[in-house]
């Protein structure tokens, strides 16, 4: 088993197999069988839930399937990443599915009928292993082997990311909090990190108008009780804060 997804009334599990398959277990009696309709030609590396019921499946073979239970309709084989897929999610609505792939990108496709959306996420200089919509279906999430996440503006995807650095090895998974106001995330750092990306956008804003990092005495007028972080990562401490504070996370 490579993935696994709990359906969203909680009776069905979705389960991707190494050999390819989607296998579908009933939570009550336990029962299973293979759903055909998402059969891929390698191992299915994510499975996830929309909220109507469909399934939508990312594999090794390059491509991403839908299949709705309810409707029986299929969609896919979805092309366009240039590798394996490793994430996929669904936007709140389920209207938008959101795929991360060994391309380095996030592609956007509308779930109804497997058209692409706007050009490719770029931005990850490595494979993308992960992605989540926040619940508001503000914003989208993306973790990837070179150890960052980065979060993009849905309404807005070629504006730039906020990036968010901290992690020493590949980012595995990201999710966000209910709320949507923070985003988690898991590495082989074997860290997990919970991350405010809209004081990272502030904070990123800033590094970039003035080109350093603040004064200790800036900090402490602008953000009371905070401990000191450096907004700029590749910069020293600004006077007055301490020389190894961490960076902004």
């Amino acid at each position: 088993m490579t993935d696994v997804a709990f359906s969203p009334d909680g009776q069905h599990v979705a389960v991707g197999v190494d050999d390819g398959s989607v296998q579908i277990l009933s939570v009550t009696s336990r029962e299973h069988h293979t759903v055909p309709q998402l059969n891929h030609l390698d191992a299915v590396n994510s499975i996830a839930f929309g909220p109507d019921g469909s399934i939508a499946s990312a594999s090794a073979d390059g491509t991403v399937r839908i299949w709705n239970p309810a409707s029986g309709r299929s969609v896919g084989p979805l092309t366009g990443h240039q590798g394996p897929v490793y994430g996929v999610a669904f936007s709140p609505d389920g209207r938008v599915l959101a795929s991360g792939g060994s391309d380095n990108n996030v592609l956007l496709w509308d779930a109804a009928t497997g058209k692409r959306i706007g050009a490719p996420l770029s931005g990850h200089t490595d494979v993308v292993r992960s992605v989540a919509f926040s619940p508001d279906g503000r914003l989208l999430a993306s973790g990837s082997e070179d150890r960052t996440v980065r979060v993009w503006d849905v309404a807005s995807t070629q504006s730039p990311p906020i990036t968010l650095s901290g992690h020493n090895a590949e980012v595995t998974g990201v999710a966000f909090t209910p709320d949507s106001k923070f985003v988690a995330s898991s590495s082989w750092d074997r860290n997990a990190r919970l991350w405010d990306p809209g004081f990272s956008s502030w904070a990123q804003t800033g590094c970039a108008l003035v080109n350093r990092n603040m004064s200790m005495s800036e900090w402490t007028a602008l953000l009371p009780g905070r401990p000191y972080e450096r907004t700029c990562p590749n910069l020293p401490s600004g006077p007055g804060a301490p020389p190894g504070a961490p960076s902004i996370r």
